[in-house]
């Protein structure tokens, strides 16, 4: 008996996940050859900021979580960027900061953030030694 119940919840759950009512269990897998940097950006602009690492041809997919910053609100988000060759990360286009900004620093940085400004304008800012 005690199998039956089990191969019933079993199937329950298939079912559940199958409908889309299931919740992911883990991260997306970053891009291979990529680290993490965690920066805060900050979109003070009117619009969504989307964001973006590029390297080399274009944007790299799913380099960045979450991908959009709503507008007038701030985010901490994680940038996969390459290890082996240079790298932006942009936000609708523009450039915010590129590889040779961070000094090969990695991790959670916290004394530095993205800014977007209202008229969508972007910048950096940094705190203390950078």
């Amino acid at each position: 008996m005690l199998r039956m119940e089990g191969l019933c919840i079993a199937a329950g759950l298939l079912v559940v996940a199958a409908l889309g009512g299931g919740c992911a269990l883990t991260e997306p897998l970053p891009p291979a050859g990529t680290v993490p940097v965690q920066l805060q950006v900050q979109n003070n602009a009117l619009s969504p900021a989307e964001l973006t690492v590029t390297a080399g041809a274009g944007p790299i997919p799913g380099a960045v979580q979450p991908p959009s910053v709503p507008p007038g609100t701030s985010a901490d988000v994680v940038f996969h960027v390459p290890l082996a060759s240079n790298w932006e990360i942009q936000a609708n286009g523009q450039t915010l900061v590129e590889r040779s900004a961070l000094r090969n620093r990695t991790g959670v940085i916290r004394n530095m953030g993205l800014t977007i400004e209202r008229d969508g304008s972007t910048g950096w800012w940094c705190n203390d030694l950078c």
